[in-house]
């Protein structure tokens, strides 16, 4: 036994190691198990919330309800501000359906190639604020305004265009998910995480991303106020779990043996007394 467990501990030492340094393979590795497994985790729901549309709509009633007791505007006023300039509504329904992964993608391959070290805290903050979203869409299948048949609210994807669905590059989206907004939460979660991370001076205009995707998706009726927020929410929340509550990795190996080089060299350059 002490000689097994002699040639397995180093073995699991060095796969520790190799977990908590920052390292290209072990980084791009991570990543494709955990955002393939949050696929599968949103592809599950949907399956299961398809037959919901009842209970969608009846779900938005009493969120259009709940929003009336607390004295929020209709999302159709908003809306209708913006319905007589074409070209506005059709950048808006482009910005919804072309920034959200997007926008995500060209961040964490930012991060992994530029700030490895702060790849375990991103994963972990998406996982969680994506994992809580997709329990609360099992949990209050809710129908977005355009889908409802509340009137007042119009689908600009349908009747300005580019509408994603004819063009066959959002068939695989859950249609009644609104409750929370994952747009939103995963903006906030980006802006959070770049203000974390990047130190130059205009990181700051990076807040436009969750704001400018907040106003999207209203005139664009995909969410309701309520949805907003609670997405918002689970963004800050994803950010605390994954940047409060985790220590940033450690340096890479290459990193460290130069860093050791460059003191040893200092040191020898000191007459020695």
């Amino acid at each position: 036994m002490g000689q097994f467990m002699e040639a397995v501990i180093p073995k699991i030492n060095k796969i520790v190691t190799l977990c908590r340094r920052p390292s290209l393979r072990i980084s791009i590795f991570f990543n494709v198990v955990a955002f393939g497994l949050l696929w599968l985790g949103y592809s599950a729901v949907r399956r299961l919330t398809s037959g919901s549309f009842q209970l969608a709509q009846e779900n938005a009633v009493k969120v259009v309800d709940f929003q009336e007791r607390i004295g929020l505007p209709s999302e159709s006023v908003l809306q209708k501000q913006i319905l007589d300039v074409d070209w506005v509504v059709q950048v808006a329904n482009v910005f919804y359906f072309a920034m959200h992964f997007p926008s995500m993608i060209i961040f964490l391959l930012w991060a992994m190639f530029r700030k490895r070290e702060w790849m375990a805290k991103i994963r972990f903050a998406l996982i969680s604020t994506t994992a809580i979203g997709l329990i609360i869409h099992l949990a209050f299948p809710l129908a977005p305004p355009r889908l409802t048949e509340i009137s007042g609210f119009v689908d600009t994807a349908k009747v300005f265009g580019p509408d994603p669905y004819k063009l066959g590059i959002a068939k695989a989206a859950n249609q009644f998910a609104a409750m929370p907004s994952l747009h939103v939460g995963w903006a906030l979660l980006l802006a959070l995480a770049v203000l974390s991370i990047a130190k130059n001076r205009y990181r700051c205009l990076i807040i436009l991303h969750p704001v400018i995707t907040t106003i999207v998706v209203v005139v664009t009726a995909n969410h309701w106020w309520l949805d907003i927020f609670v997405g918002a929410i689970l963004g800050w929340i994803g950010w605390v779990i994954g940047f409060k509550g985790r220590p940033l990795a450690t340096q890479s190996l290459k990193t460290k043996t130069l860093t050791a080089g460059d003191t040893s060299a200092s040191s020898g350059d000191n007459p020695t007394e």
